[in-house]
């Protein structure tokens, strides 16, 4: 079976995540590190006020205003799922009373968060009530069969005293990926439990809103090999929930201490560069083309290079099925969402259509989000659907072309992370005196980003960078000189 390596990355204000499988990149995330909503934060709260009447409270948990806690909040948002059983009463609260509660709605206004002294932790394929005896299932689900087998494999699982709301994805997981998230999810559970007493009042206990944490969260399965981390506070806080997952599956997490940046020391930066691209190029020397809509996503099947050694329709054939494969792949790491229509190349042969569509619905079945695949139309054209989750890694990568209006260039964030690549790659190489020539606009906001050229000082010790702007390049050119330079008078040295 493939073994399944897992990159986290942080530096200047942004969080990386990969999974790459014998090479390949399989999964990808990149995201600015923001101050993010609160929601399903659990902090050490004092109660403040009790409102006997209302059957609620106030509690103080070191947020700027008090939050509200009421017993029509003890169940997680009813609107998403249904089912049986319900949460337990509000225990008697008195003012002083130090408690744990988990923020359920964010604050608004001059309204403090709502919480709930019921805890829920989102898994991939449930949400894990440790003292809420309740069985739910998403209503997404809506297959009355479906649904009660959904049930009936949450009550096999959880005690009486638990809870579990079955997610979308639960009905395609293996029987012991359910059971690996659950034993997870609980040690999860104990170990905020145990961190309440000796806890002062403000202090966050459990966070599940960053990139590394819900890449972790949902790659949760056997078939990971090893996590390759890039700080040391990635290391501390990875090997912390490694410690927690059944220890059949932990897996060893390991610090990477090179001067080249961690994703491309290990040949991963390429590939990621290549999403920005609409062409994707196949092993056999054919290629796709990517082209998004506001309606639809179309890609267009080319052979390229590739004529192949037998007849026609067999190099026809055979440059298809390695096509779906790649297309499956490619909307799960550009999370592509909607309607796709495919154009793959023209066959005659109707057991080729036949084994085509089903090698896309197979390659396809790997993708957690659902995705439906219709029968191949008399123009050759696959239609098929995918219900996108979360953001899209791509939008903080490429932005519209303000020139054509209709193609996407690299974003000056973007463009900017990947000068410091280089960089790192040239002071590896032995360069301590670089110039860097880009265009003024991408000039003006490295020297605005302090957070970059804080980054780049602390890793090129003794390395001199001069910049010097141009407004003839284009937005995305950056040029990087070594050895016997002239610097001149308009250039900035930014370390």
């Amino acid at each position: 079976m493939a073994k399944k390596t897992i990159f986290f990355d942080e530096y200047c204000g942004y969080n990386v995540a990969a999974a790459v499988i014998n090479g390949k990149i399989d999964e990808f995330g990149f995201e600015k590190k923001e101050y993010a909503s609160p929601v399903g934060n659990i902090y050490k709260g004092r109660v403040v006020n009790v409102l006997p009447g209302m059957n609620a409270a106030f509690v103080d948990c070191g947020l700027e205003r008090n939050c509200y806690l009421s017993a029509d909040d003890a169940l997680p948002d009813r609107t998403r799922y249904d089912g049986v059983g319900g949460a337990p009463a509000l225990p008697e609260l008195k003012c002083g009373d130090e408690i744990a509660v988990q923020v359920v709605k964010a604050p608004v206004g001059n309204k403090g968060a709502r919480v709930t002294v019921n805890f829920s932790f989102v898994g991939k394929y449930f949400i894990y009530m440790p003292t809420t005896p309740f069985t739910g299932v998403s209503a997404k689900i809506r297959d009355e069969e479906l649904r009660k087998n959904m049930l009936y494999v949450a009550n096999r699982l959880k005690s009486d005293e638990e809870g579990l709301v079955m997610r979308t994805a639960a009905p395609y997981a293996q029987k012991k990926r359910l059971e690996a998230e659950l034993a997870y999810m609980r040690n999860v559970s104990d170990g905020v439990m145990k961190s309440v007493p000796g806890a002062p009042v403000g202090k966050l206990l459990y966070t599940e809103v960053n990139l590394h944490m819900r890449v972790f969260r949902d790659t949760l399965s056997y078939d990971i090999d090893k996590f390759i981390v890039g700080t040391k506070r990635l290391e501390r806080i990875i090997s912390d929930l490694v410690s927690l997952m059944p220890p059949a599956n932990r897996k060893p997490v390991i610090l990477y201490e090179g001067k080249r940046e961690l994703m491309e020391a290990y040949g991963v930066s390429e590939q990621i560069r290549e999403l920005t691209s609409p062409r994707v190029g196949l092993e056999n020397g054919a290629y796709l083309v990517i082209e998004h809509t506001e309606a639809l996503t179309v890609i267009d099947v080319n052979t390229g290079k590739f004529t192949g050694d037998d007849d026609l329709e067999q190099t026809v054939y055979y440059t298809n099925i390695l096509a779906a494969r790649e297309i499956a792949r490619q909307v799960r790491l550009r999370n592509i969402g909607g309607i796709v229509v495919v154009d793959f190349i023209d066959m005659a042969d109707d057991t080729h259509k036949k084994a085509l569509v089903q090698e896309l619905e197979r390659a396809l079945k790997s993708d957690p989000s659902k995705c439906t695949v219709a029968p191949i139309s008399q123009f050759g054209l696959v239609e098929f659907t995918r219900k996108r989750s979360g953001a899209n890694p791509l939008s903080a990568m490429t932005t519209p072309c303000r020139h054509c209006g209709t193609g996407r260039i690299k974003t000056t964030v973007y463009n900017l992370l990947g000068l410091r690549a280089r960089l790192l790659r040239l002071y590896h190489d032995g360069h301590r005196k670089i110039r860097v020539d880009l265009h003024s606009s991408a000039f003006d906001e490295l020297c605005r980003w302090e957070e970059l050229k804080r980054d780049l000082a602390a890793r090129l010790d003794e390395a001199e960078i001069y910049c010097v702007p141009h407004k003839g390049y284009t937005e995305e050119q950056i040029n990087c000189r070594c050895g016997s330079i002239q610097i001149p008078a308009n250039a900035v040295k930014i370390i």
